[in-house]
């Protein structure tokens, strides 16, 4: 390994380096950094090249590193790890309303809340950038792979500054034309001989969600480990489907709320050395008063 060449290093190919040894392979550090495969690939081909040494090796189970990327490994992390404090740092100096900010979000909120809330700031602030990453995948924040997360959560990470905006419950949505096929119900207690469509994977640790398998497994006639895909099955007219408010939408109609109550708390989060960065204040606080202000709307909304 040409050592000379550490003084021509691009640190973001150091930062591909890192998220590559964490994930085991370039999909996995592509998702992590919130670029496409080929970005990764090419960034890894030319930090080689500038090396002059092969850093991993490709295997069927996944990218694992050969010696002289051992070599590496044991001086990257710690230097990414100050090149990321040293930047947050700075950026928390940053009083400026310019720039880019990083914001990861899940799915339905991604798709159906932000955008015309990013609009509107992006109004008040046209020098302000806004990249949104959508998953529900768990970002470092400390390294800058987000600036902002949004995330359903009762509990946050400890790590992270922020609020809680608002609180959804949940409740049964049903399609119009199942509900003419199938009958009307209006409460809880009258579900028997209806067909429910309940989680699979990860979704089935959420404490609504289990209410199905521990109360009406057997009614269930479908399943699925997102909660945009349950609300479509839904909207197919497929079955009943039991769901956090914000998934409210046209063409699916909110029939009653879950007994006992179930509430989902909904968070905008940044690391501690970012609060005081303006850009990053400034979102923090339209996303907090708007997304606040949407859980008001749904609570007035039939149902």
């Amino acid at each position: 390994m040409n050592i000379a060449n550490l003084q021509t290093l691009d640190w973001d190919d150091l930062r591909v380096f890192n998220a590559i040894v964490g994930a085991g392979s370039l999909s996995g550090a592509a998702e992590q950094l919130g670029v496409n495969h080929s970005t990764v690939f090419r960034r890894l081909r030319r930090l080689e090249q500038s090396m002059g040494a092969r850093l991993f090796d490709r295997l069927p189970q996944g990218y694992v590193l050969t010696t002289a990327g051992h070599t590496l490994a044991e001086h990257s992390g710690r230097i990414g790890e100050e090149i990321d404090t040293l930047e947050l740092r700075l950026l928390g100096r940053d009083y400026r309303p310019s720039g880019t900010i990083r914001v990861t979000a899940p799915d339905n909120i991604a798709y159906n809340y932000l955008p015309r809330h990013f609009e509107t700031f992006r109004a008040r602030y046209p020098d302000i950038r806004i990249e949104l990453i959508v998953g529900a995948a768990s970002l470092d924040l400390s390294r800058r792979e987000a600036d902002i997360a949004v995330r359903a959560t009762s509990k946050p990470p400890e790590h992270l500054v922020g609020r809680q905006v608002c609180r959804f419950a949940w409740s049964f949505y049903a399609a119009p034309a199942y509900l003419e096929a199938m009958g009307r119900v209006d409460e809880q207690s009258r579900l028997e001989g209806h067909r429910l469509i309940a989680a699979e994977g990860s979704l089935t640790r959420l404490p609504a969600l289990q209410w199905i398998d521990r109360n009406a497994a057997h009614q269930v006639v479908a399943r699925c480990n997102t909660l945009n895909g349950i609300a479509a099955l839904a909207l197919s007219g497929l079955g009943i489907a039991l769901l956090p408010d914000d998934q409210m939408r046209p063409g699916l109609e909110r029939l009653f709320q879950l007994t006992p109550r179930v509430t989902s708390d909904l968070w905008v989060l940044t690391h501690p050395e970012l609060r005081r960065t303006e850009r990053i204040r400034l979102l923090m606080h339209h996303l907090s008063e708007e997304l606040g202000d949407e859980n008001s709307r749904l609570r007035q909304a039939p149902g």
